[in-house]
């Protein structure tokens, strides 16, 4: 086989182009840290890269909503903290106006108290967060939760959804909370029990739901959407009669009449418990004949219209024993709602601790991962900077004795040698 001179110059001259080449690549590696300069020269570890920069972006991208979420959440929990506070302190104001001992005087001071707490709790139900959102507006983030209108109603202004934040692939915890079934559309008294006097009753006697004896039987009340009226009457000799009459309508309605059946019935005496479809109702004092008793079990309040029972009921003058009782009426349902409100208050904050303890751990989880992947892409660009040089230095000291060996080559013609 014969090798030309042109063939031969041409083979040398790409080997140390190429030779040169390596030794730029190198000096480019030791100049900026990094290994992979371009994506050509490792097309599977730029692949590799390119997934684990995806990776951290993403882990940076969950990061970040997750620590958003939790500013959100922890201010809900702050909130609904001070809300249990009034509510507290308002119990205590409720407790001591159900005292029959106190004047006028002492309930005009309690009435004040309280209608400064409504304003807490409205200022309260507004909360926001550092970014604008409202807290209790469900989706309608931007738009303020409760209002109150010229007649003192206080009506809410968000709906009943919730917005929910992506912390990680696939999970999403909650960023805003709607005020309906905390702050409003609460369940009243024990479960939705609850029991109201008619306003024309004569007798001495108030109602207060005890307690609910049958869960199962109770529940299928409240699924068939039954409701019972208590009534009295005269017996003999001066006795006193009862009778629980159910219906579906409501409690003196004429559609509560029409479909109405007597549950219980017998006599009766004063502070006697009476017990039918799961619950226990027990009637305080004696109540006159023809005096009736409501009792409702899906009924729903709120925290500012119980307070402004509240309110107004302190600001009566009761008078007679008539008078008295609907006023003992009165606070025993704020004293129930209240109870109710603090159960929907300690629910919301236990829905908000336990999306913030599911953010921790997720965020420990993505802290580990996002730690290794970014290792991994800095472990496939980062230059080996002892390495490299060592490899640079070998290089170079290959192609500069490549050079000179093709200067020398290169002079080596027949006319050389001619003399």
């Amino acid at each position: 086989m014969r090798i030309s001179t042109n063939e031969f110059l041409l083979a040398a001259t790409n080997d140390m182009l190429a030779q040169q080449s390596n030794v730029n690549q190198l000096n480019r590696e030791i100049a900026t840290g990094e290994t992979m300069l371009s994506a050509t020269t490792d097309p599977s570890g730029a692949s590799q890269a390119i997934g684990d920069a995806a990776t951290i972006a993403r882990f940076n991208y969950d990061s970040s909503n997750a620590q958003a979420a939790t500013q959100s959440l922890q201010n809900g929990v702050s909130v609904l903290t001070q809300v249990g506070t009034v509510l507290a302190q308002l119990l205590q104001t409720a407790e001591q106006a159900a005292n029959g001992t106190i004047g006028p005087s002492e309930r005009q001071s309690l009435a004040g108290e309280a209608q400064g707490a409504l304003q807490q709790l409205l200022q309260l139900a507004n909360s926001q967060t550092a970014g604008g959102n409202y807290l209790f507006s469900g989706s309608k983030v931007a738009t303020v939760p409760y209002s109150a209108l010229p007649n003192g109603q206080v009506v809410y202004n968000g709906d009943a959804s919730t917005n929910v934040i992506e912390i990680a692939p696939s999970l999403s915890v909650l960023s805003s909370l709607s005020g309906g079934g905390i702050f409003t559309g609460i369940p009243a008294g024990a479960q939705g029990l609850a029991v109201t006097a008619d306003s024309s009753n004569s007798g001495g006697a108030y109602a207060v739901a005890e307690s609910i004896v049958n869960g199962s039987q109770f529940s299928a009340t409240q699924l068939a959407g039954t409701q019972y009226a208590i009534s009295f009457a005269a017996g003999p000799n001066g006795s006193l009669t009862y009778a629980v009459a159910s219906g579906t309508g409501s409690p003196g309605s004429a559609g509560f009449t029409a479909t109405s059946g007597v549950v219980a019935s017998g006599s009766f005496t004063g502070g006697s418990d009476l017990v039918f479809g799961g619950v226990d109702i027990r009637i305080n004092g004696t109540p006159a004949a023809g005096d009736t008793f409501d009792v409702q079990t899906n009924a729903t309040t709120s925290m500012f219209q119980n307070v402004q029972n509240l309110v107004s009921t302190l600001q009566s003058n009761p008078a007679g024993s008539a008078a008295n009782a609907q006023y003992q009426q009165q606070i025993q349902n704020v004293l129930a709602n209240l109870g109710a409100a603090q159960n929907s208050t300690l629910s919301a904050q236990a829905t908000l601790g336990s999306n913030l303890s599911e953010i921790s751990a997720v965020k420990g989880e993505d802290t580990s991962l996002n730690t290794n992947a970014q290792t991994d892409l800095s472990n496939l660009q980062s230059a080996n900077l002892p390495q490299v040089m060592a490899n640079y230095s070998e290089s170079l000291t290959a192609l500069q004795a490549a050079q000179l060996a093709f200067a020398k080559v290169q002079n080596l013609t027949l006319f050389s040698f001619i003399h």
